[in-house]
């Protein structure tokens, strides 16, 4: 990439995207919404209509032909060169056709600063349009933001929550380009993932967009559902330091070339996947006819998310962290580890789950190749010279593990939520333990519901009953008599709830832990409660007060947070406060007791030579 050999672009380029700014500026919606807005923060039309200009020059973007280039060829290698891209070709293919006639918003999961190039270059591959991409000013130093603002990259602050002209800049903006008929893309993440799943969406681009088409400001568009999951990633090590504590390196011309530099060392794959597009419209037509109200854009982004996960493939790597992070620190010899993977295979496959190259795992050959490949990037330690090879999670390397299992977790949460409300059915002291059953999973979904995309009740509930019909065809019935309900638990093919949902539990239980501690009349601060959390966590995990190293996440504690306001935990002053976060405690510590007692069945089951 001749990057001097762009700089007579850079004038030009500049030009071009003033000019789009004065051509936004001018139209008649924008001067309106200045207006209104003038209105309702006391400026005058003109003061605010001088600066909106301003935001409108520093995030305008123009697609030149040349830094598109830089953009694929030059800056794309250095990004996606690890990888070899595994796409849905026959989704591809039907989105572009869908292109024809709607303009598409792609929503990707992100998991790498690789996520845009990766799909960038698949959508030039296959001859289709070039997406207007939004993304943080942090990327915006010299060369990258550069290239990006020339090659349709929208670069926006990464908080404005109190800049009023700045929201008016961004969501008029948006307008204008969906008003285009341009394709758009944006992470409704809000950044990459530090846990390796879904986190909680971000509401205000799609707000927007939602905005200009119930005012007219523009026809249909059709959210397109992405998913980018990779075998392995060289950035998950740094990332899993964040969220232990470590500071963020700044975003800078030399972290270009030390990521750059990672990148040269090839590791796997990455599978892009498509969900269901689903038409805005059409989604708000609905939205208005159950009552709409505030949750709208809610349901929306929780639809995405929905169909994201329903696509997201599960990997080799995850399915063989997820066995190995099952059995804590202690080595399992090849035909263990061989052993503990073939049930999950089992009930991927019982489940219908996509999959990619799954079948190798089938084989010791393949959960070998599986294991050099994790070895390779220092998650998984081999020792050998004894009389059997063996191989376990290497020391410090539980939170990038837990990464690669995290990408497919989704998929077994209502297994793990089935067992645990099957154990509480176990109770010798209880009547009517379907019905106890049923109480118990509820509360777990309202216990997690900041956590994972459940589906509604109904639908969990049919949901609920699937799986019990993959552990016994008779579940209800068996469940009816009491030494079939423990009998269940200790017959069925893979107990998984412990690996399943203890870390998280677990970072729920500090959270209400240091909670219950802070004064009631005091307002609470989040980012230095997080901060206890983060010590409290680490020490809770070195004394083993707590099993899982990767239960301490700022991102998890965020959400655990989430569900403390949301359960009025938060707010101080109410007389019956303290006791309700001290019930809070007691209920996710009893929730940790639960993993622990699945767990300890578990060990049970493999004394008495019951398969894994």
């Amino acid at each position: 990439m001749n990057l001097m050999a762009l700089n007579p672009l850079v004038a030009a380029t500049l030009l071009q995207r003033k000019q789009v700014a004065r051509k936004v500026a001018a139209t008649e919606r924008f001067q309106e919404q200045v207006a209104v807005l003038a209105r309702q923060i006391g400026r005058t039309p003109e003061d605010v209509a001088a600066e909106a200009r301003i935001g409108l020059e520093e995030i305008v973007t123009v697609q030149s032909p040349a830094f598109a280039a830089a953009f694929d060829y030059g800056l794309g290698p250095l990004h996606t060169r690890a990888w070899t891209v595994d796409v849905d070709e026959t989704a591809l293919g039907e989105l572009k056709a869908l292109n024809q006639q709607h303009a598409l918003v792609y929503l990707p999961t992100h998991r790498s600063y690789a996520d845009a190039f990766i799909l960038s270059r698949l959508l030039r591959d296959h001859g289709m349009k070039r997406n207007h991409i939004l993304g943080g000013n942090n990327l915006g130093f010299w060369p990258l933001g550069t290239i990006i603002r020339r090659s349709g990259g929208i670069l926006i602050r990464r908080s404005f929550q109190d800049d009023e002209v700045y929201k008016l800049v961004v969501r008029e903006y948006l307008a204008w380009l969906a008003s285009q008929r341009l394709n758009l893309e944006w992470y409704m993440e809000g950044g990459r993932s530090r846990t390796g799943k879904l986190r909680p969406p971000k509401y205000g681009l799609l707000s927007y967009l939602v905005s200009a088409i119930e005012s007219g400001g523009a026809d249909d568009m059709l959210l397109v559902p992405v998913s980018t999951t990779y075998d392995l990633m060289h950035e998950v090590s740094v990332m899993a330091a964040e969220e232990a504590g470590a500071t963020k390196s700044k975003e800078n011309l030399l972290w270009l070339a030390g990521y750059a530099r990672t990148q040269q060392k090839r590791i796997g794959t990455a599978y892009v996947r498509f969900g269901e597009p689903l038409s805005l419209r059409e989604a708000l037509a609905q939205a208005d006819e159950e009552g709409g109200g505030k949750w709208t854009v809610a349901k929306i982004a929780f639809e995405v998310f929905q169909r994201i996960n329903r696509c997201t493939p599960v990997t080799a790597p995850a399915l063989v962290a997820f066995a190995l992070l099952g059995m804590r620190d202690r080595a399992l010899t090849l035909s263990e580890v061989h052993e503990q993977v073939l049930p999950l295979l089992d009930y991927a496959d019982a489940r219908g789950l996509p999959s990619s190259h799954l079948e190798n795992l089938r084989t010791t050959a393949g959960v070998d190749d599986t294991l050099r490949m994790l070895e390779g990037s220092g998650v998984v330690s081999r020792h050998e010279g004894g009389l059997d090879t063996v191989f376990k999670i290497e020391t410090g390397q539980h939170s990038v593990a837990a990464f690669y299992r995290n990408s497919a977790v989704h998929w077994f949460v209502n297994r793990a939520i089935l067992e645990l409300a099957l154990l509480d059915a176990t109770r010798d002291d209880i009547t009517g333990p379907l019905e106890r059953a049923w109480a118990s999973a509820f509360a777990l979904r309202d216990l997690l519901k900041f956590e994972f995309f459940f589906s509604d009740k109904a639908t969990f509930r049919e949901e609920q009953k699937a799986e019990s019909r993959l552990i016994d065809p008779k579940f209800r019935q068996r469940v009816a008599i009491a030494k079939d309900r423990r009998e269940l638990l200790m017959t069925v093919p893979v107990l998984i709830a412990h690996r399943v949902l203890t870390p998280f539990l677990e970072a729920y239980f500090i959270v209400a832990d240091r909670l219950a501690a802070q004064p009631v009349d005091l307002k609470i601060d989040k980012k230095a409660l997080t901060e206890e959390c983060v010590k409290v966590g680490r020490q809770y995990v070195l004394q083993q007060r707590l099993r899982n190293p990767e239960c301490v996440s700022r991102e998890v504690f965020a959400n655990a947070l989430s569900l403390a306001a949301n359960r009025g935990l938060l707010t101080p002053g109410a007389a019956d406060l303290a006791q309700r976060r001290r019930e809070f405690a007691d209920e996710l510590a009893a929730a940790v007791q639960s993993v622990a007692a699945i767990e300890e069945l578990d060990r049970a089951r493999r004394s008495e030579g019951v398969t894994a």
